[in-house]
């Protein structure tokens, strides 16, 4: 009796194990199956309320392009790697991520590119982020950040589109220091709208609100100079007025150095 009860156990978990064995294995088989299809393409543009570089029907194209349309297509015929490489030699595409859900759902989430200044030089302007990549402007979409032109120490091509040069790193470290420092505040994100580069080097920066011009010397000191250009609006504007002076000068340690318009009297 107890070798029939044995034998019987035995039989039953047996039959168990052979159960889940080919329940796993039809779930596996069944998610490999390429009948399984796509069943919509999501793009989700992340930062799309700042920055409108690209469109979801641009992000597609780019897509249908090289793999054609994916809504259809068999799941395991989805290269999800390659979707992101394609997506991300867009120069205003920062990151792309492809997923695609057991159900076949694919989403592309885009994050785009940040512009802190435009650079205008002989050959075109350029958008630089607050990573240092430089890329041509976008015929589509306009970033209002502020303008950086004048004497430019380096050459751009036309169709530059990466990092600054080794060469002209510390400049460019510095000017991208100075307009990170502005896109951080919201007050001189709002007053500052033009960087001009003179011949020797020194930075004269253009408000939005008053004629003056600011004179800001080199790119050191930043948060100090602009410390003392807050000093100046938070306590001579309200008493003397905007139109009073033709310069205000950051330049020289523990001063402000304002110069009257002409035919203005003390």
């Amino acid at each position: 009796m107890l070798r029939k009860i044995l034998i019987s156990a035995v039989v039953v978990l047996a039959l168990g194990a052979a159960g889940a064995y080919f329940f796993l294995v039809g779930k596996l088989y069944a998610g490999r199956m390429p009948s399984q299809l796509c069943r919509n393409v999501d793009i989700v543009l992340l930062d799309s309320a700042q920055n409108r570089f690209v469109t979801k029907a641009e992000v597609v194209e780019i897509m249908e392009s090289f793999m054609g349309p994916c809504e259809g297509k068999a799941v395991n015929e989805i290269n999800l790697h390659l979707i992101e490489k394609l997506l991300d030699q867009r120069s205003a595409i920062r990151k792309s991520q492809a997923s695609i859900t057991r159900d076949g759902r694919l989403t592309v989430e885009i994050t785009q590119r940040k512009p802190v200044l435009r650079i205008q030089t002989e050959n075109g302007g350029f958008y630089v982020d607050e990573t240092k990549y430089i890329f041509p402007l976008v015929t589509s979409f306009t970033s209002y950040v502020p303008i950086v032109s004048g004497h430019i120490p380096f050459t751009l091509n036309s169709d530059h589109r990466g990092m600054a040069l080794e060469d002209d790193g510390d400049w460019m470290q510095g000017i991208l220091e100075l307009g990170n420092y502005m896109s951080n505040d919201p007050f001189w994100n709002a007053q500052i709208e033009q960087i001009y580069v003179e011949e020797g080097g020194d930075v004269i920066l253009s408000p939005r609100v008053g004629e003056h011009k600011i004179i800001f010397g080199n790119l050191k000191d930043i948060d100090t100079k602009f410390d003392k250009l807050y000093t100046f609006y938070k306590n001579i504007v309200p008493a003397e007025g905007w139109d009073k002076y033709s310069s205000i000068n950051l330049k020289y340690r523990d001063q402000i150095i304002c110069k009257l318009k002409k035919n203005r009297k003390k």
